[in-house]
């Protein structure tokens, strides 16, 4: 046998045997937001969401982005929102700890699960901020549900994917999602290391990042990025008539920021804000900014 077959062949055996092992960590941990949750049920699928604010303020609801979760993506600004707004977070499908979706489904599908959500507590007419797969969610909520949306935000975020970009993220799904399920490694370990490597999350959080991210399921994840691939509002976004604000990282590494001033330029009525030196993790690395643009646009 090859040595690169003993290789391989050392590497399964491995995988198979040996746990999972947390990472120790050196700081004292604590969870950044003790914020509590409760389950709806929309149809037959279970969703998060936690709520916070007064419950008689305007209602805003809070998209979050691919393999993320609504705390684990909003815990820096919705505290902030909450002073004022009675605010949502959802985690959506697949995502967080929210029932599981593994085979095909739209962003469409996403949207209409929030209106279900809504439906459920009460919530007629909201406010609207989705962050980067969350602002397709949001997009999609608004021309599903048209008079359901008071004023839209969207952060990082798109209308379509241009090739290359597009073929490369389907070819790179399916290979992660291969590599993941032999060797347990990938994103859920690259989103983590990335987040405490650059300081976008502080070490005595550490822990409850890694869980946070650990709850993601190889295949449902797959499913979400393809179907965040496959979105495509160019046909109809113009055609959306909510007063919308474009917030735009201009340093994003994710999202390219023509994409975004493409998505901008499409719509009816939107305003643009630029966030000079911010990446795709602004809303971790600045609350304070998000929170103030997006409460000056709602008042």
């Amino acid at each position: 046998m090859r040595w690169w077959a003993k290789l391989g062949l050392a590497a399964l055996v491995t995988r198979a045997l040996a746990p999972n092992l947390t990472p120790r960590f050196s700081h004292p941990q604590v969870h950044p937001w003790r914020q509590p949750g409760r389950t709806v049920f929309v149809a037959d699928r279970e969703f998060l969401v936690r709520e916070a604010g007064p419950e008689d303020a305007e209602p805003v609801v809070l998209i979050h982005g691919l393999a993320g979760s609504s705390i684990g993506e909003w815990y820096r600004v919705a505290p902030g929102l909450a002073r004022r707004y009675r605010v949502i977070l959802v985690d959506h499908r697949s995502h967080g700890l929210s029932a599981l979706s593994r085979g095909r489904y739209e962003i469409s599908d996403v949207a209409d699960d929030v209106a279900g959500v809504l439906d459920q507590l009460g919530v007629g007419k909201a406010h609207i901020v989705g962050y980067s797969l969350g602002g397709a969610i949001a997009q999609s909520f608004a021309n599903s549900y048209p008079s359901r949306v008071d004023k839209l935000v969207l952060i990082g975020t798109f209308a379509y994917h241009r090739e290359p970009l597009r073929s490369l993220r389907v070819i790179g799904t399916i290979l992660l999602r291969a590599f993941e399920r032999v060797f347990g490694l990938g994103t859920a370990d690259a989103r983590a290391g990335y987040l405490l490597l650059t300081g976008a999350v502080e070490p005595e959080h550490a822990r409850w990042l890694w869980d946070e991210n650990h709850r993601r399921d190889v295949d449902a994840g797959a499913q979400a990025t393809l179907a965040m691939v496959r979105f495509d509002s160019r046909d109809w976004v113009g055609k959306l008539n909510s007063e919308t604000l474009v917030i735009i990282p201009l340093r994003d590494q994710l999202v390219p920021v023509s994409w975004q001033y493409e998505l901008a330029s499409l719509l009816q009525r939107a305003s643009v804000v630029e966030l000079p030196g911010a990446f795709h993790e602004a809303p971790w690395v600045y609350p304070e900014r998000l929170v103030s643009e997006i409460e000056k646009f709602l008042v």
